[in-house]
């Protein structure tokens, strides 16, 4: 990767509903060359997707909030991964190095709805521990910011 696609990818992080013109302008190339740039970037997987960050309050999720857990065996764990992929409000779940297995980011509609769904977790076979925090604001919530270092 070059310095010209380090600033590609990081004017897709600021916004990626930009033109192949636009992003040619800041770059200095033209829109064929742009295209594909970016082409490549996504064929080598630099590039997962483009997606609108739409804020939860739109669809009603107030409440956010990250758990860690713990799972014992390789069974339960499979199963459990299952059960996260097809639950409605995880936004992440990450295998962890550490104390837990897994660092899950959940958003709920309130303190309710997240009460229910950490019950659906705790209630997983295997599961031998969760810890909860739940998110009281976010100074600093963004995709933005990987761009490569100097």
């Amino acid at each position: 990767m070059d310095s010209i696609d380090a600033q590609l990818l990081a004017l897709l992080q600021e916004d990626c509903s930009r033109s192949l013109a636009a992003l040619g302008q800041r770059v200095g190339l033209s829109i064929s060359a742009v295209k594909d740039r970016l082409r490549r970037l996504r064929a080598r997987g630099d590039v997962r997707a483009y997606v609108a960050l739409i804020n939860p309050q739109t669809f009603g999720y107030t409440t956010c909030a990250f758990v860690q857990v713990v799972i014992e065996g390789k069974k339960n764990e499979r199963a459990f991964l299952g059960f996260l992929l097809k639950m409605p409000g995880i936004q992440e779940c990450h295998h962890v190095a550490g104390e837990f297995c897994y660092l899950v980011k959940i958003w709920a509609h309130d303190l309710p709805d997240l009460e229910h769904l950490l019950e659906g977790i705790q209630g997983r076979p295997g599961v031998m521990r969760v810890q909860t925090s739940v998110v009281l604001s976010s100074p600093k919530d963004s995709v933005t910011g990987l761009a490569a270092r100097p």
